[in-house]
């Protein structure tokens, strides 16, 4: 395949037009890997603040828990709990998509979130992108589109993943 086919161009505040290539499945890979074992840490500090919270509501009388239940069975079943974790799993994504369009496991591994003009994305987008990659399993499509190298959460949030760096491998 023709470089030309797998790039688009990235036009840059100085007015020189780029040719960035799209990122591949292993670089999307890498940086999914970086990106959860970042994120998992993150998860527990905010699971611990949330199990605080509880032992809070439980000390206060405000919520008392049936004989022999388990603080983390409780927050288990609260709704509050599960939204508390995953708003901070998704302000992780979109914070860095929408503030640099890099995770710091996109930066190592040199790829970037964009739109096809080369500016950031919206958080609208973001969230999109969030929603329809099915926590990294969209990206295995990048493996069967050969001809432009979009993943599921790309198509559907109008956006693609180019590499940065001077070095063309995926």
């Amino acid at each position: 395949m023709s470089k030309s086919i797998r790039s688009r161009s990235a036009k840059k505040d100085t007015g020189i037009q780029l040719t960035l290539p799209r990122a591949g499945f292993r670089r999307r890979l890498g940086a999914w890997v970086i990106d959860a074992l970042l994120v998992i840490p993150l998860l527990a500090v905010a699971g611990y603040a949330g199990y605080g919270v509880g032992h809070l509501l439980t000390a206060s009388g405000l919520v008392s828990l049936a004989e022999g239940e388990s603080m983390s069975n409780w927050l288990a079943h609260q709704l509050w709990f599960s939204l508390w974790l995953g708003g901070i799993m998704c302000s992780y994504f979109v914070w860095f998509w929408c503030r640099e369009g890099q995770t710091p496991g996109m930066i190592r591994f040199q790829i970037r979130v964009q739109n096809s003009d080369g500016g950031l994305i919206s958080i609208g987008q973001a969230l999109v992108r969030l929603g329809t990659s099915a926590f990294g399993l969209g990206n295995l499509m990048v493996i069967f589109d050969r001809r432009e190298f979009l993943a599921f959460q790309d198509y559907w949030a109008n956006c693609e993943v180019v590499v940065t760096s001077a070095s063309v491998g995926r």
